[in-house]
């Protein structure tokens, strides 16, 4: 089984590349400037896909994290553990490339308003999960209490998701309107990082199981 996921690991990973060098082009030679913020609107190409791919593996964690609870088996804490790891590099993108792009088109780096705070909110949650991971190697309770954890703060990403429509933003427009050249390089971008996003949770999981394997070998 290890050996299966290496191979799609490879395979994602080559397709993320080619699939990311023609997001890219997309990006800097396709996508026009948008006229108020310029160049720095372009963030927003990976920005946006990052914060969908660390959705999609948070959700994976929340799915595998409960069948895990269910079941006791544990491959299903592997993946559970694996999509939050890859979840909080998709987040930590998110979260520069945000401040950046703020920091460009608004002059600051930071604001408290419901979706930035949320979201940071997000962050610390998943990463007190981390933190239990790490602290608690070796404890057989481990992966139980991490799991609950998940589940609790996947609760957290509809909040995010639905911050601006309930409760407005200084900074984050409640519509967004783009050209159709916007819209081809951001669906382009999206699958780039989608597929970027699986590469490093099946590297994740074949990590994982590669060293179960060798524990097991141990005498």
């Amino acid at each position: 089984m290890a050996e299966k996921i290496r191979k799609c690991a490879v395979a994602a990973t080559l397709s993320a590349a080619l699939l990311n060098a023609a997001a890219l082009a997309a990006v800097f030679f396709y996508a026009p400037v948008e006229a108020s913020m310029g160049e720095a609107q372009k963030i927003f190409y990976y920005h946006v896909p990052c914060a969908i791919a660390a959705y999609g593996l948070l959700l994976l964690s929340f799915v595998m994290s409960i069948a895990f609870l269910s079941t006791g088996q544990k491959e299903y804490d592997e993946w559970a553990f694996s999509g939050v790891e890859t979840g909080m590099v998709m987040i930590a993108c998110v979260l520069v490339s945000g401040a950046t792009w703020g920091r460009s088109a608004w002059g600051k780096w930071w604001v408290w308003e419901p979706r930035l705070t949320s979201f940071l909110i997000l962050f610390m949650t998943y990463l007190s999960y981390l933190l239990i991971r790490a602290l608690g190697t070796g404890d057989p309770r481990t992966p139980k209490i991490s799991a609950v954890v998940s589940i609790v703060a996947f609760l957290n990403v509809p909040l995010v998701n639905r911050a601006i429509a309930w409760w407005g933003s200084a900074v984050h427009p409640a519509r967004i309107g783009l050209e159709p050249p916007m819209k081809h390089t951001l669906l382009l971008s999206s699958f780039a990082v989608a597929l970027m996003a699986a590469s490093l949770l099946l590297w994740r999981v074949f990590s994982a199981r590669k060293a179960e394997g060798t524990e097991e070998g141990n005498p």
